[in-house]
């Protein structure tokens, strides 16, 4: 009997081969750093003029860049940052940048592990008071007189969770100076939401002494410009027509100019094409990206839920389509018992259930009853089977089901 061919075979030969759509994948990953940023010039150089002084030895304000999702803060704050390191090395001097996404850390001890961490200090990743975590940091820039930047994305999650003005990370950073001998620390805060500094302690807003810059969305043509741009690095000659650049950009451009979305669903669409063995990136796959990005989009977002988050959701998908807050909430309590979990009040939960709606997860609804007022009625917009599959695959959110 003839054996069969591995199908594997012909997968990882195609890729030996070299016969790829793409001459630099990594071109269109998030984490890349383009040469030239197209339509962010004024940001650029309003970032580099307010960093400068470093340049003099001399602390500069602290920064909050606003602006939606794909709006170009990150990208422009790592591309200022990066030509910053690239200056000071050529003069002798000495600049460290630590970086931390405040979603996917999920606490203020996971910001603070992850800003250590990028200043070379070992940090247990649970265990010690916020209090400790942070005279650690103020202790290791002293003895270094070390010029640090701190880049917090997603700062507005900070505001929002912060548990108690006791041990408010934010607080405590924009005094840092009154904790330092030498060195200092400036603070880039990175938000979507336009209205977070409502969500901050006055105490902070008192001391933080920022300047902020806002991102503009994208135009539709804006786009187009910044994936050709990308096209030119990531795939080869002509694999890319012109009327898929031109849906990838309106797709985007719909949503708010997301810059970010533009070029993931020209990834998937390119790699999607590739292994259908295409020739080009025809208008169909950016389609079928669009449905995947959407599926997978869903997956990450609960993935990267903080726990209590998690437990809402399974709690809101466990009660019928019409629960109130306080369905959900007496559901919510069951649940945190069954892992020994601390319940958040129901004013707080209540907030929760706001930020999942706000993510498509849930709808969450106002009805108006009339004289007997006002009630919120609450359902899932996931699929349990997906709830399961996620939970399934997170060691302690598996304990939920």
């Amino acid at each position: 009997m003839q054996k069969q061919s591995d199908p594997l075979d012909s997968i990882f030969n195609k890729a030996l081969s070299g016969d790829s759509l793409f001459t630099n994948r990594q071109a269109l990953r998030t984490d890349f750093i383009p040469e030239n940023l197209p339509y962010r010039d004024e940001q650029i150089t309003s970032i580099g003029q307010i960093l400068s002084p470093i340049l003099q030895d001399s602390k500069p304000s602290n920064l909050l860049l606003y602006g939606k999702t794909g709006s170009g803060k990150t990208v422009v704050a790592k591309y200022v940052l990066k030509k910053f390191d690239e200056t000071t090395r050529k003069h002798s001097k000495s600049i460290s940048v630590a970086y931390s996404n405040a979603r996917l850390a999920g606490s203020e001890y996971r910001v603070l592990v992850d800003l250590a961490h990028s200043l070379s200090m070992e940090m247990p990743f649970t265990g010690l008071p916020i209090s400790e975590v942070l005279q650690r940091i103020y202790n290791n820039i002293s003895e270094n007189n070390l010029k640090v930047i701190f880049i917090i994305d997603e700062i507005d999650y900070l505001a929002k969770h912060a548990k108690s003005s006791n041990d408010d990370m934010l607080y405590s950073l924009t005094r840092s100076s009154e904790h330092l001998k030498n060195g200092f620390i400036s603070i880039i805060g990175i938000s979507n939401d336009l209205h977070f500094k409502n969500f901050l302690d006055p105490r902070v807003l008192s001391s933080m002494n920022e300047e902020e810059i806002l991102f503009p969305p994208y135009t539709v043509n804006q786009l187009s410009d910044i994936l050709n741009k990308r096209i030119e690095s990531a795939f080869k000659t002509k694999s890319v027509p012109s009327g898929t650049i031109n849906l990838c950009a309106a797709l985007a451009g719909s949503e708010h100019g997301d810059a970010r979305r533009a070029i993931e669903l020209l990834r998937v669409a390119g790699e999607l094409a590739e292994r259908s063995d295409e020739k080009s990136v025809v208008e169909k796959y950016v389609k079928d990206a669009s449905q995947k990005i959407d599926k997978d989009r869903i997956y990450q977002a609960i993935k990267t839920l903080p726990i209590h988050e998690k437990a809402v959701l399974l709690a809101v998908d466990n009660n019928n389509d019409n629960s109130t807050t306080g369905d959900v909430y007496n559901k919510y309590q069951t649940l945190c018992k069954k892992i020994s979990l601390d319940p958040l009040t129901q004013r707080r939960i209540s907030g929760l259930l706001n930020e999942l709606d706000t993510q498509g997860l849930i709808n969450a609804s106002i009805i108006n009853k009339g004289r007997h007022g006002r009630t919120k009625k609450i359902s899932s917009l996931v699929p349990n089977e997906t709830i399961v599959k996620v939970f399934n695959d997170d060691p302690t959110a598996n304990l939920l089901l």
